[in-house]
């Protein structure tokens, strides 16, 4: 099976072919800008993105949204994570928590058209944001995030791990793997 990806995040097409190929799902990159909605879901905003690559005629294609969400501030940031991140950067996110819960989870919702079936996929990876934001920690690019977070049970930030790890607690791996699932049932039921 092949399905085409939406994406200019090249970490992103990393991680899904990385997730999908073992499942027998090759993935094909679709480098094409999509407006990113600045409010709703997770799910609402795939569920636009999806639409915006669908009127461009493709089927068979699946795109993500993805954010960080703060307990010390429900539904923040959220959608809005990767204009957050770059407005304020990790000293605005050291200044935020400051005296707040650590506590923070990855939200990722995959949308998918397959077969002219839309469906969303989510995962949910739970952790902590370090208590020192050092000045010298770099950002990855497209996953900010990972210095910084600690998933629950572990005391390595995402980008202490080695690769393996990493993708045991990804959110994405969780939508993805749940979206292949289905992707092989509905194609199972085609070929009846």
């Amino acid at each position: 099976m092949k399905i085409f990806f939406a994406t200019q995040n090249e970490g992103k097409l990393w991680e899904a072919g990385r997730i999908l190929g073992p499942l027998g799902i090759e993935v094909v990159p679709v480098p094409v800008e999509l407006s990113e909605p600045d409010a709703g879901t997770m799910e609402e905003v795939a569920r636009i993105k999806l639409k915006q690559v669908m009127e461009r005629g493709m089927t068979r294609v699946m795109v993500d949204d993805a954010g960080i969400y703060f307990a010390a501030y429900p539904q923040f940031p959220g959608v809005l994570t990767k204009r957050v991140f770059h407005r304020i950067g990790y000293r605005g996110v050291a200044k935020l928590l400051a005296g707040e819960s650590r506590e923070a989870w990855f939200e990722g919702t995959v949308a998918v058209c397959w077969d002219g079936q839309i469906r969303t996929f989510s995962g949910v990876t739970r952790g902590r944001i370090i208590e020192s934001i050092s000045e010298k920690i770099r950002p990855e690019p497209g996953f900010p995030f990972d210095p910084i977070f600690v998933p629950e049970g572990e005391h390595r930030a995402l980008n202490e791990m080695p690769v393996e790890d990493r993708l045991r607690y990804s959110y994405r791996r969780k939508a993805l793997e749940k979206m292949a699932e289905w992707m092989r049932m509905v194609s199972a039921k085609d070929s009846q």
